[in-house]
């Protein structure tokens, strides 16, 4: 029961990265852009090192894998995850940026009221 119950445990990490890649999958369909592209390709690749991550001890006692190897691969998925944050993060700048300039126009539509008087 306890190792039932360690296991689910272990397996919350994974759900915020699939609901920001299944979120940035539905903006991507939704509105195939350069924004919607950089967010999913950084939320697909950092859910992928969120995965990496969680097996690579049990690949590590599996394979009888060095200190030095494993501390290679923890180094190399941390640079492909910072990549991967950079993605994501200019798409998610790109998209606010596009999201102010277009409240801005709707904004600047409609006529500005000088009548304060809501009677």
């Amino acid at each position: 029961m306890n190792s039932i119950l360690s296991n689910l445990l272990s397996l919350i990490s994974f759900i915020p990265p699939c609901v920001i890649f299944g979120t940035c999958c539905f903006f991507l369909v939704k509105k195939s852009s350069v924004e919607a592209i950089l967010m999913t390709i950084g939320s697909g690749i950092s859910l992928l090192v969120t995965i990496f991550f969680r097996f690579l001890p049990l690949m590590m006692s599996a394979q009888n894998l060095t200190a030095t190897e494993v501390s290679k691969y923890y180094s190399f998925s941390g640079i492909i995850g910072f990549v991967a944050g950079i993605c994501f993060a200019a798409g998610f700048l790109i998209f606010v940026i596009n999201t102010v300039k277009k409240n801005k126009v709707i904004s600047d539509q409609f006529p500005k009221s000088t009548d304060y008087n809501h009677e």
